[in-house]
């Protein structure tokens, strides 16, 4: 009986410590944002969304995507912007008022930048910033 109990006891200790470790793993990334829009842009300016990444974990790669709700009417993007591993990023997204957002809903914009980090075990964070721009 006692045999049982302290292999009962040993699986029980090796499935609580791997089961901390695998916790202990899962990364986490701290995602600000720096700056933002501007609620009102005036047609021809253009304004950069500023993003810090910071992660006690080194990262395979952090990413900066604009999303659009209405591509090309009131306010256009470039592109995003991408960091390579480390532990800190700095990411920016530019955007351009292009025409008024008069006949929108709402009379804005609605335009977001969504982040996202990977890690090598394949686990991403991520975090979206959404705003609302009135063009007139």
């Amino acid at each position: 009986m006692k045999i049982l109990t302290r292999t009962t006891l040993l699986i029980a200790l090796s499935i609580v410590l791997a089961t901390s470790l695998l916790a202990a793993t899962v990364p986490t990334a701290t995602i600000k944002l720096v700056r933002g829009l501007p609620k009102v842009m005036e047609v021809g300016k253009s304004y950069t969304v500023v993003i810090k990444v910071v992660s006690e974990q080194p990262f395979i790669w952090a990413m900066a995507l604009p999303d659009l709700q209405f591509p090309g009417k009131g306010v256009i993007v470039q592109g995003g912007d991408h960091a390579a591993g480390g532990t800190t990023a700095r990411l920016e997204v530019t955007f351009t008022a292009k025409s008024s957002t008069a006949e929108m809903p709402g009379g804005v914009a609605p335009v977001a930048v969504v982040v996202g980090v990977r890690y090598t075990n394949g686990y991403v964070v991520s975090q979206q910033f959404d705003f609302k721009v009135a063009v007139p």
